[in-house]
């Protein structure tokens, strides 16, 4: 819109205005909603001593995880349909009453089945919300801002256990999701109050055929390529804190020790906001090729220092700086791969991301150890590289 005289005229300032409250008020919601991810790991056991141990981590991860990663394929489109600030409030606001009635659950059941509704809601926020930023800001402001998001991304896995572990001692298990449900409810409010519209021209195409786009968007090679190496981002990430807890343990540590390891990497989760920086002097594909390298480089350290504390935790700090890296820059390359319809990518980008995290809990299944496995994990690290660097090499947006 162009800007007459010396001032900018009131729909412009108000829309700066927006623009820079919105930005803080969706990373603080990306924390508390992705919490809810991780929410289940140290609630476990006192979820069972409450209502059963039968069937406790099938009712608190595994319908959440799965709804949580199929929900992105349905609001990346969905969003692309109805619009941006639609999807996400009304996700917002099921969520708080979903997050609220979890902590009702009266049986193993009802807990599982509620979940899996808290999943399904949940998801409705990060597709929307990096779309929404997309078509908001400009490039430069946009790459700070995805960085800010994805730190808080990753911080939510360690934060999401460290409050729910001191909630649950406290006040119990069921204060973890009552005390999110009322931040949720106040961050829902505010959201439906300062969130406006992106002020963008969308396709106007028939829901069903937004849909297929996604599928013909994700069979095509490049796509598909992309999906094999972005697996391993969050799938690498979760396999080492999988292999690293038992670890930690068989060395005698206490689950409080255990906890204070995987916490001193959380400064290296802001390593996300070195990504716009990074872009600009060296580009998505070697931004990409430096994170997974550093991921990989990291992973080798720790293998060969596994029975050593200090290059332990200093090993699976590098680690995480290169994950940090990875996950802003793969939201770019996706958002960029599907421009206009960015729903699209990024529906395709969280359901691959979560998928890995998924499949990633399964790290302890990998042959010859701790030492072994981390080797193991190291390898698919520069194989995704390699993988995404090809594919970026040859994706222009939109094509």
């Amino acid at each position: 819109m162009p800007i007459t005289a010396n001032t900018p005229d009131a729909p412009v300032i108000a829309r700066r205005a927006a623009r820079g409250g919105v930005v803080p008020l969706l990373v603080v919601t990306a924390l508390i909603v992705l919490m809810q991810l991780y929410v289940s790991i140290p609630l476990q056991e006192t979820v069972g001593a409450d209502l059963g141990t039968a069937g406790v981590t099938a009712a608190l991860a595994a319908g959440y995880s799965f709804f949580y990663a199929v929900g992105f394929l349905v609001y990346g489109p969905l969003s692309d349909h109805l619009g941006r600030r639609r999807v996400l409030v009304s996700g917002l606001a099921v969520l708080t009453v979903a997050t609220v009635a979890v902590g009702l659950a009266s049986s193993m059941a009802a807990l599982g089945t509620l979940r899996a509704v808290q999943g399904a809601a949940a998801a409705t926020f990060a597709p929307t919300a990096l779309a929404h930023l997309g078509e908001t800001l400009p490039p430069r402001r946009r790459t700070r801002a995805i960085g800010a998001i994805s730190v808080a991304f990753l911080a939510a896995g360690i934060l999401g256990q460290l409050a729910a572990a001191a909630i649950s001692a406290v006040g119990g298990w069921r204060w973890t999701f009552f005390l999110s449900g009322m931040a949720l409810a106040v961050l829902t409010l505010i959201s439906a109050a300062t969130i406006r519209e992106p002020d963008v021209e969308r396709p106007h195409r028939p829901l069903l055929s937004r849909y297929s786009s996604l599928i013909r968007f994700t069979v095509r090679p490049r796509s598909l390529v992309l999906c094999a190496g972005h697996l391993v981002v969050l799938g690498g990430f979760v396999g080492m804190y999988t292999l690293l807890g038992p670890h930690l343990a068989d060395a005698g540590l206490t689950s409080t020790e255990t906890m204070l390891v995987r916490a001193a990497a959380l400064p290296a989760m802001f390593c996300s906001l070195l990504v716009g920086p990074l872009l600009n002097r060296f580009g998505v594909t070697r931004t990409a090729l430096i994170g997974f390298v550093v991921a990989a480089v990291s992973l080798a350290g720790e293998a060969v220092l596994g029975g050593h504390l200090i290059g332990v935790t200093a090993a699976s700090i590098g680690f995480v700086a290169g994950v940090a890296i990875l996950v802003p820059t793969m939201i770019t390359i996706w958002g960029d791969a599907a421009h206009p319809a960015r729903g699209i990518g990024m529906a395709i980008n969280g359901f691959v991301l979560f998928l890995g995290a998924s499949l990633g809990s399964y790290a302890t299944e990998l042959p010859g150890g701790f030492t072994t496995a981390l080797l193991i994990l190291a390898g698919l690290y520069l194989a995704a590289g390699i993988v995404v660097s090809a594919a970026t090499g040859r994706i222009r947006p939109g094509r």
